[in-house]
């Protein structure tokens, strides 16, 4: 598993495909972001939920990549510095 910060550069609905038409962009359940990461640009695509929603342009975020059963997953959370 590897970790890493990076700050959301760009945060985008990317085109989806199905039996090779485009979907219309209101029947889309994906969202995308680009993050800007010591080691360069990561473009993360997932399906959309509560917490990946809440993630904006120029957010700090925290990505996890890891692989299971040969297949890399790469998960992003939003990143909240605590002020203790």
């Amino acid at each position: 598993m590897k970790q890493e910060l990076g700050k959301v550069i760009e945060v985008f609905i990317p085109q989806e495909y199905k039996n090779n038409k485009l979907i219309d962009v209101m029947d889309i359940k994906n969202i995308g972001f680009k993050v800007m990461t010591d080691n360069g640009i990561k473009e993360i695509i997932q399906e959309q939920n509560e917490f990946n929603s809440n993630i904006m342009k120029n957010d700090t975020v925290l990505t996890t990549e890891q692989t299971i059963s040969n297949k890399k997953f790469i998960d992003i959370e939003l990143y909240e510095v605590s002020n203790e």
